[in-house]
């Protein structure tokens, strides 16, 4: 199974986001600012990020560069409500996977992250990935 890392410094937006997961058969871990996440990361080695950009302590995109410099396979979704291009072309530079804003579409959501994992399997590694179809 999966391991996912949920990382946004609204509760209810976490919640959501674990639940929602979670009933797509991946084994789901949060935390509420990019501090916790990187901690949560190095302790688990998930193999996807869900990450906000705008939260205190430590934003995304600080979060999404120190992962990247450590490990430049590490999968991203960046998640923003935030409608600044700098900040849009900064995530872009740091090589996020992909960009979702805020409010997105559930289908959109789960359709990118089990296309990041389909594509992490492609690569050799070996993990099963249990898919099961959405209703």
């Amino acid at each position: 199974m999966e391991t996912i890392l949920v990382i946004d410094d609204d509760l209810y937006m976490r919640d959501i986001l674990e639940d929602l997961l979670s009933l797509d058969e991946y084994s789901v871990i949060s935390a509420e600012n990019g501090v916790e996440g990187i901690e949560k990361f190095k302790e688990h080695n998930p193999e996807l990020v869900l990450t906000d950009l705008v939260m205190p302590k430590k934003d995304g995109l600080s979060f999404i560069q120190e992962v990247k410099d450590e490990n430049p396979e590490a999968r991203i979704i960046a998640v923003s409500g935030s409608s600044d291009l700098n900040l849009i072309s900064d995530v872009v530079s740091a090589k996020v996977n992909r960009i979702l804003t805020k409010p997105f579409n559930i289908d959109e959501l789960l359709d990118a992250v089990a296309e990041l994992l389909d594509a992490k399997a492609d690569t050799g590694q070996t993990y099963a990935h249990h898919h099961y179809p959405r209703a």
